[in-house]
């Protein structure tokens, strides 16, 4: 039987590049996926993919210029 491999709270703060506290709060208000073993919480490598989804972001629209001085431009350029 194979054995699943869990991670610490403290291997997902290093992995997401958040402090051990953040992990904690996100995971409190976020509602993150995980296991409890007596104290210890633990994340399943489907846990972690599932995180991951959560926060895949869309690529941002295209930024448009703004519409600020574009009188005073005109003139300018005459």
């Amino acid at each position: 039987m194979m054995e699943q491999q869990f991670i610490t709270i403290d291997e997902i703060a290093v992995m997401f590049r958040i402090s051990r506290s953040t992990a904690y709060r996100f995971k409190k208000r976020d509602n993150w996926p995980s296991h409890r073993f007596g104290t210890e919480i633990r994340f399943s490598p489907e846990d972690v993919a599932a995180i991951q989804a959560k926060y895949a972001q869309t690529p941002a629209p295209e930024r448009r210029t703004p519409r600020i001085g574009t009188r005073a431009n005109k003139r300018n350029n005459k």
